[in-house]
């Protein structure tokens, strides 16, 4: 008995299924192959063997728009390419049927003999292509914001090198894989752009700058480069407004800034300050940035409100001092300064883009815990790309449907039904 597809969309409608055969839909599957037969330049095919690099990827890449481990993923191809193979099927003598594609060990032999260095050219490469595909349908314009952040995945193996870390939040082991990832907003949407594994020990300044550097490269301008508390760093600010990029990046609670704040409440000092941040003093260079201060309050509360309550004696100074944080950027200030703050700082919320976007690439499959650094990588790079696949395609129906008046929501499982079905 033949079997149906094994992700049928379902929930696409009939008029929309020519928008989403277009060149488009599986050009990241594509490039993703090319990136990779041109890496290994010492990988030969031999003179009997009978799959190529592609067929191996292919069920590399099932796995991963599935959720399923590499070994479900090649049983259940190999069943699906034998229903529908047509005429008399080889028989070996214990009764197995001749398999269509290869079966996981060698998968994974074929992944493993990518190293993490190949894979950084790859992931680069790679994203890349969706950068500027979203750019040619004019889903983005060419000034972005960049969004930094890190995320840990649990590791455990018995290892114990610079490239894993030690953690108390994994589950089950003490220690991880650490991975600064990049992305970039651009009109409302959002995208990943990069991925890097930091070891033990490495400075994340260098990184940073040369991710930033390569989008100027590829022909990208800066606008804001949104970056965590962690990030706090004289040499880092300083380099990224050189690069004509503004940061933001919400503020440490030094004594100088608790200050600003009591002087605000106090009806003595302003919701925005000038501040100086500066290199520790030591052998090296020193360097210095001139940054703007904006005073924001918390979810549910308002500057205003919080001033009010302590003047008139219903807060003390402390705890209306925790209703208020500080968020500092080095752009300048324009037009009407309070409402350019308050945009400002409400604009640093979109920040946990990257934040919701790591949750999502972790809905798309199944955790792996994989010893080798190299197929971990490759393993996050799919799912970014599944991730941008998404986005782009959500983007560009909307943008199709727009002149239409029709509303069509796409979910990630959409999309990922509708590549799974097209894959096949």
């Amino acid at each position: 008995m033949r079997i149906q597809y094994l992700s049928p969309l379902s929930d696409l409608e009939a008029e929309l299924k020519p928008l989403f055969s277009n060149e488009y839909m599986l050009a990241f599957f594509k490039n993703f192959c090319d990136a990779i037969e041109s890496q290994m330049w010492g990988w030969k095919k031999g003179k009997n063997a009978r799959y190529n690099a592609e067929d191996f990827l292919k069920v590399f890449f099932y796995s991963e728009m599935t959720g399923r481990s590499i070994d479900s993923a090649s049983e259940r191809l190999n069943k699906y390419f034998l229903n529908k193979k047509k005429g008399k099927q080889k028989k070996y003598a214990d009764g197995r049927s001749k398999r269509e594609v290869p079966h996981q060990t060698e998968v994974n032999k074929l992944l493993r003999r990518i190293g993490l260095n190949k894979a950084r050219l790859i992931l680069r490469e790679c994203l890349d292509h969706q950068l500027m595909e979203a750019l040619s349908l004019n889903l983005i314009s060419k000034k972005v914001n960049v969004l930094i952040d890190f995320t840990e995945h649990s590791y455990y193996g018995k290892r114990a090198d610079k490239m894993i870390k030690g953690t108390n939040r994994g589950k089950g082991t003490k220690k991880m894989r650490h991975y600064l990832g990049f992305s970039i907003l651009s009109r409302g949407i959002h995208l990943f752009a990069g991925l890097e594994q930091i070891a033990k020990g490495q400075s994340k300044i260098p990184v940073i700058l040369k991710f930033l550097e390569h989008l100027i490269n590829l022909g990208f301008e800066l606008n804001y480069v949104m970056i965590d508390r962690e990030f706090y760093q004289a040499e880092l600010l300083k380099e990224i407004k050189t690069l004509k990029g503004d940061v933001l990046i919400p503020s440490k609670s030094y004594k100088k800034i608790n200050l600003m704040i009591e002087e605000y409440l106090k009806g003595t000092g302003k919701r925005i300050r000038r501040y100086t941040i500066s290199s520790v003093s030591g052998g090296g260079k020193q360097f210095s940035q001139n940054l703007y201060l904006l005073l924001k309050a918390k979810k549910g509360h308002s500057l205003l409100s919080a001033k009010r309550a302590f003047k008139k004696g219903t807060l003390t100074l402390d705890d209306a001092k925790k209703l208020i944080y500080a968020i500092m950027t080095t752009q300048k200030p324009r037009g009407d300064t309070s409402s350019w703050a308050s945009r400002t700082s409400r604009f640093y919320r979109k920040r946990w883009f990257i934040e919701t976007g790591f949750s999502d690439l972790n809905r798309i499959g199944r955790r792996w815990k994989s010893k080798y650094d190299n197929t971990r990588y490759l393993d996050m790079l799919v799912r970014m790309l599944l991730y941008n696949s998404w986005k782009i395609n959500k983007a560009y129906l909307k943008k199709c449907r727009k002149k239409e008046g029709k509303r069509q929501k796409w979910t990630l499982q959409d999309n990922q039904d509708a590549l799974v079905d097209l894959f096949l």
